[in-house]
């Protein structure tokens, strides 16, 4: 069963797929409308051929019938013709989707032994580098925690020119466990906006996800 989550959270939904069909049976699966079957077309990588499917799939799934992904100009995602927004985020073998019904969706995912402490001082300001060190020893699950909750964050913020490391606060906490939730804020130039996140381990992938009020935001 390629379907690993489908979880009801507050206004929305959240789905984990495990992409681990072939193309064809994608194809049938993802039900593709004209237009998209006309993008499909175009998609000329194999990877990538199954990672579109199967996120059209998993929209299937999530909401009983097919409907049109979009893009924004920005590339953030929209449904057409669906007043939920969408958030999609993807890694090696699995797509997520996050619907809300009202706020502007987050979500994000990452394979638990993906290994990205080299690039920590990247995105990370001192105080969570900080963080993330125990007994000396930099923490890849930490760091693995900041890393997908300043992306949820970031595909939150209809802003440009967002710095990780300076613009995107994560105040870790506990993390021992395989569920929690995470503060989070955005430095917008208005002032600080706080935004809550979830996150779960579920098999070998860590997701993160959260929601917000567009209207937070100083556009």
């Amino acid at each position: 069963m390629p379907l690993i989550l489908h979880e009801n959270i507050e206004n929305g939904v959240i789905g984990l797929w495990k992409v681990s069909e072939d193309t064809e049976t994608l194809l049938v699966m993802a039900k593709l409308s004209h237009p998209d079957a006309t993008t499909y077309s175009g998609i000329s990588a194999q990877h990538r051929k199954k990672e579109w499917l199967a996120t059209r799939a998993l929209l299937n799934e999530l909401l009983g019938e097919p409907h049109l992904i979009n893009y924004h100009s920005d590339g953030r995602p929209y449904l057409e013709n669906l007043t939920d927004n969408i958030s999609i985020t993807h890694s090696t073998g699995y797509v997520a989707i996050q619907l809300h019904s009202a706020a502007v969706p987050g979500i994000d995912i990452e394979l638990i032994n993906r290994h990205v402490g080299k690039v920590a001082s990247r995105f990370l300001s001192a105080d969570e580098l900080a963080a993330c060190t125990v007994n000396t020893e930099r923490s890849n699950r930490k760091v693995l925690l900041h890393w997908c909750a300043k992306e949820a964050i970031f595909k939150m913020v209809p802003l440009n020119d967002i710095e990780f490391s300076t613009h995107i606060q994560i105040l870790l906490g506990n993390s021992d466990n395989d569920t929690g939730t995470i503060a989070g804020i955005f430095n917008d130039k208005a002032g600080p906006v706080p935004i809550t996140l979830k996150y779960k381990i579920v098999n070998e992938v860590l997701l993160v996800w959260g929601s917000v009020d567009k209207a937070r935001f100083s556009l």
